[in-house]
């Protein structure tokens, strides 16, 4: 058998669909931040406008779960092909978004996006040019104007962040 055939349902051949694992591990970390959530205060009455602080997060978790529960029951009557090692650019991709976390808390919003904007590109196979030079400078800008001068919305200042501040 060939490894691009597919092996049959995965209760056939006695081993769980490779989805239920994926889908425990969402639903812990649905259970552990929903738990958390239970932390948030709640807003008096006249600043909360019929909706409390927590209800956003709590409502995303839920349907994620959901959505998680559905995947993982749907695993079990799906053939599942035989397994392949991940491609390279998948796990430089999942290193990057890794890198990019790290880098908002260090660098700032700004030049982390700015950073993740030139290099993913270039990762998924496009070759550097002008254009993502100004793609890479100005869509971050852009989140960064619409979001945190145009709708107040807090970014951690990093080194571009306290550039503009002193500039302006």
């Amino acid at each position: 058998m060939s490894a691009e055939t597919e092996s049959g349902r995965p209760v056939e051949t006695g081993r769980l669909p490779r989805d239920f694992l994926v889908g425990v591990v969402l639903l812990a970390f649905c259970a552990v931040t929903y738990w958390a959530s239970l932390g948030i205060a709640e807003a008096p009455a006249a600043l909360a406008q019929n909706v409390q602080p927590a209800t956003f997060p709590r409502l995303v978790l839920t349907i994620i779960a959901v959505l998680t529960m559905l995947m993982m029951a749907l695993g079990f009557g799906q053939t599942e092909p035989a397994r392949r090692t991940p491609k390279l650019v998948m796990l430089m991709t999942g290193a990057l978004m890794i890198t990019f976390v790290i880098a908002f808390g260090t660098l700032g919003s700004l030049a982390a996006m700015m950073l993740f904007c030139l290099v993913m590109p270039i990762v998924w196979g496009e070759k550097p040019s002008a254009k993502l030079v100004v793609y890479a400078l100005t869509f971050p800008l852009a989140v960064y104007l619409i979001f945190d001068v145009g709708l107040g919305v807090y970014f951690p200042p990093g080194v571009i962040e306290n550039l503009i501040d002193s500039i302006f």
